[in-house]
């Protein structure tokens, strides 16, 4: 029983150490659709209270949340909103940041 119980409580840690390596990186700027996709698999529910703790974006609908630019608040993979991206949010493949299109 002991045994079963330490097995788990490692493999519970190596989950909680794979979530933290799919964290989008400290202090850069992504779009939703790319913190909703691999690697790093946000809820829709995160993005939603990012958005909701942000006075500057409008209300928006779940389908707008991809073309919102969030930014990455510390190591463990916190976000708040950044902005919605009116004319879309460019996934910029290489560069740190991604940003809203103009």
């Amino acid at each position: 029983m002991l045994g079963k119980l330490i097995l788990s409580v490692g493999l519970f840690l190596a989950g909680v150490q794979a979530q933290q390596a799919a964290n989008c990186d400290y202090l850069s700027l992504k779009c939703g659709s790319a913190l909703l996709g691999a690697p790093y698999n946000y809820t829709t529910a995160q993005l939603v209270a990012a958005v909701n703790d942000t006075a500057s974006i409008p209300i928006i609908t779940v389908a707008q949340l991809s073309e919102t630019l969030f930014h990455c608040t510390d190591i463990l993979g916190a976000i708040t909103g950044n902005a919605y991206c009116f004319a879309g949010c460019d996934t910029k493949a290489g560069v740190r940041n991604d940003q809203c299109i103009v």
